[in-house]
């Protein structure tokens, strides 16, 4: 059961699960089970039980058991490609959460059994039962691991008495462990504020494995070029060819070499990339050596996997050829380590070319010496060796039947001495292996904050450009309102030019009735109030204004859709502009003006079908005739009476009419009194029919021009409110960008400041 979901996991993990052993290496298996964490033993069902009581969605755990992720396959996760190939959802949080919730899953049993301290490694069983093949030269055979050469007991005198019975780490004093716990802190937070910046979580990985190197020992990289000579000097100091050399490209994978003795040896391949060689070397309880493939072969892939193992080294080995020392891509290469702060040694390996001429070695050395420490920014110790002779040496020292004076001579002309010296000096000073152990994660997170902090600076940059472009679509947006502000003036202004027009036809009216020529030859109507007067009024206070609305909603209207298509144009021109340099998707969509419009006319225009009028409640004609039509009619029979008076009603008339307006009849009857009825008095009256007509138009003219306005206002603002909708989604991410620029500079220096403070802390150690 346990190989078949090995099988089905290993299928949805791809290259990154484990190869699971035959059925002849089950008991091994099961040892190894028995050795790591109590959820080793979970099913797919369980492991999805504990997704969900953590906390995450329905999505993780129908994942997990899609590819039927038991606990075995759960160690596993720390791989975002795996990751990737399951379907799991990209946002770095939930990934952050799932590495952090993994970690503390397997910490109780830790606990329990002691945690171990920072920088040990405890051996591991293999995950194969054969021997780990031995990679020979063309033509030799493979064969087992070999028997340790007695001529390394230098080094591994040495090695062994630093690294003393069993496997040790860098650090153990009490006075580091604050140290080390505020640190990893530190590395925590750095996890969080790169799973907030969404940053790749290969990045937030790499930190993550790091805090976990902490608990590791001290990590040799050896990198270079492919046919510089590194698998040959790692063979050099390991006393026999565990790795392959060749004069193509050999070291395809990373090869990750740990302490294993008697049944521990042999190999263990985690992926397609990542093999763990478990050799019977006493050096290696003390240090780990990874040898990684060549860089610049025409094989890419393995130039990447080579940069991507950089970071997590603690010491690294550049090895050059002295054949071509120090190329361009390598210089390339030195760039990136000195990216990530690493320590560097160089080693000038095959100077056996030179023949022993001394001053030939000396001056690549110093070439190599000077432009490394050009690209490091500081001079790196540079070791010219030999390392074929050097294992030669020690092989030959390893066979009995092999000549001892030509071993030594061998290994005087490898020079490998002095970088055994060094690398065993280096493991012995426990304060300088801890401060380097100390300081790996500090670089990354250098480099890491680096970034961010030019990114902040590029983001604010960036976004300070938008903001311009805000500002200019606002200052747009309030040129085109207050056109739109002017259009409505306009519109207002031919209204009351309409409606003053009115006013001037009901006042010539008005003058023309109460006019002496108007009352004499219309006395009788004048006298008995009849309609005429009303006709003329009606006539005069007339106006088709709902024409009049139709054609100033229409003109308003076509003038706001011409200004609009202006202000978008030449808006959404610098918007898209930006979108594209942003890569930002957000969709500019026009916005329609035909709704507000539409509102505008039904509010304005007459409602026909009741006949009653809408804006125009303020002025009607009817009523403006009938009330203006009685008081004008009014006078009209005042200034008839009195007319008729003086001609020779006398008194009677009066009477008859009941006038009851003229308080002395002699003075009508006399010629003053005449030229008073047919001239002044009608003057009199019109003028204060003039003052009530100028009262009641000032009344209905402020009024429908009031409604009006405040109707072509709200159109107005709408239109100009869905234009700064329009581009709303442009300006929110701005802002929040801007927002978010600023907290990112915030807490970068924040942790810049704690990084600082770590750093002086390990260099007092």
């Amino acid at each position: 059961a346990e190989a078949m979901a090995g099988e089905r996991a290993a299928q949805a993990l791809g290259s990154a699960a484990v190869p699971r052993p035959g059925r002849a290496s089950a008991a091994a298996d099961t040892e190894a089970m028995a050795a790591s964490p109590d959820f080793s033993g979970w099913d797919s069902g369980k492991v999805a039980e504990w997704l969900q009581s953590e906390g995450f969605s329905e999505e993780w755990a129908e994942k997990f058991r899609e590819n039927e992720i038991d606990g075995v396959a759960l160690a596993l996760l720390k791989d975002p490609d795996v990751l990737d190939r399951m379907g799991i959802p990209k946002p770095m949080g939930g990934r952050l959460k799932f590495w952090q919730k993994l970690d503390s899953l397997a910490g109780p049993k830790e606990a329990q059994e002691g945690a171990p301290v920072p920088g040990a490694q405890a051996p591991q069983q293999a995950a194969q039962e054969v021997p780990v093949p031995v990679a020979q030269p063309q033509g030799v055979e493979s064969s087992p691991l070999p028997p340790q050469p007695q001529g390394t007991e230098t080094l591994v005198r040495d090695a062994a008495a630093v690294a003393g019975a069993s496997v040790e780490v860098p650090f153990q004093s009490d006075g580091i462990e604050a140290l080390v716990k505020d640190e990893i802190q530190f590395v925590d937070d750095m996890c969080q504020l790169l799973a907030d910046l969404d940053a790749k979580d290969r990045d937030v990985a790499l930190l993550l494995d790091l805090k976990s190197n902490l608990q590791q020992l001290f990590s040799i990289v050896v990198v270079g070029e492919f046919n510089a000579g590194k698998s040959s000097l790692v063979n050099a100091i390991l006393g026999s060819r565990f790795c392959k050399e060749g004069v193509i490209p050999t070291t395809t994978t990373i090869n990750m070499l740990r302490y294993g003795d008697g049944e521990q040896t042999g190999s263990s391949q985690r992926n397609a990339d990542y093999i763990e060689l478990f050799l019977p070397v006493p050096l290696l309880k003390q240090v780990t050596i990874v040898d990684t493939p060549g860089t610049n072969a025409i094989i890419k892939e393995q130039t990447r996997l080579t940069k991507g193992f950089i970071p997590q080294s603690d010491l690294i080995l550049f090895v050059t050829s002295a054949e071509r020392p120090l190329t361009e891509t390598e210089g390339k290469l030195l760039d990136y380590i000195q990216q990530w702060g690493k320590k560097v040694v160089m080693v000038l390996n095959k100077v056996d070319l030179f023949n022993e001429v001394e001053a030939d070695i000396e001056t690549v050395r110093s070439f190599v010496r000077d432009n490394a420490g050009n690209i490091l920014g500081i001079k790196p110790p540079v070791y010219a060796v030999a390392g074929r002779k050097a294992l030669m040496a020690k092989l030959g020292r390893a066979d009995p039947n092999s000549d001892p004076a030509v071993n030594e001579k061998l290994w005087e002309e490898s020079r490998f001495g002095s970088l055994e010296e060094y690398m065993v000096e280096t493991l012995s000073n426990r304060k300088e292996a801890a401060k380097s152990k100390l300081e790996t994660p500090l670089g990354v997170a250098e480099r890491f904050l680096t970034n961010y902090d030019k990114a902040s600076a590029l983001g604010t940059s960036v976004t300070d450009e938008d903001i311009q472009v805000i500002e200019q679509v606002k200052q747009a947006l309030e040129q085109y309102e207050a056109s739109v502000e002017k259009e409505l003036d306009l519109q207002i202004a031919k209204l009351d030019s309409v409606l003053n027009s009115v006013q001037r036809r009901a006042k010539s009216t008005i003058a023309s009735v109460l006019s002496a020529g108007y009352i004499s030859s219309n006395l009788v109507g004048c006298l008995t109030k009849s309609k005429g007067i009303e006709k003329e009024l009606r006539n005069a206070l007339s106006v088709d204004l709902a024409e009049e609305l139709d054609s100033l909603v229409e003109n308003f209207g076509k003038t706001l859709r011409d200004k609009q298509e202006t202000q978008w144009l030449l808006c959404s021109a610098l918007i898209q502009e930006r979108l594209r340099n942003r890569k930002w998707s957000i969709a500019l969509v026009k916005p329609d003006l035909d709704p507000i419009i539409e509102k505008l006319e039904q509010k304005v225009q007459w409602d026909r079908a009741s006949s009653t009028p809408s804006a125009a409640r303020q002025y009607d004609p009817e009523v403006e005739t009938v009330l203006l039509g009685q008081s004008v009619t009014q006078k009209a029979f005042d200034v008839a009476v009195a007319t008729s008076a003086v001609g020779g009603g006398g008194l009677a008339m009066l009477e008859v009419f009941n006038a009851g307006i003229l308080d002395a009849a002699a003075f009508l009857a006399t010629s003053v009194g005449l030229l008073f009825s047919l001239g002044a008095y009608p003057g009199m009256l019109q003028e204060d029919i003039e003052k009530e007509l100028e009262q009641r138009a000032k009344s209905w003219k402020t009024g429908l021009k009031e409604e009006v306005s405040a109707l072509l206002q709200e159109a107005a603002g709408s239109s100009v409110f869905e234009m700064e909708q329009a581009f709303k989604g442009y300006t929110d991410a701005v802002r929040t960008e801007s927002t978010r620029w600023k907290e990112v500079a915030e807490r970068v220096k924040d942790s810049e400041k704690r990084l600082a403070s770590i750093r002086s802390r390990i260099e007092g150690l």
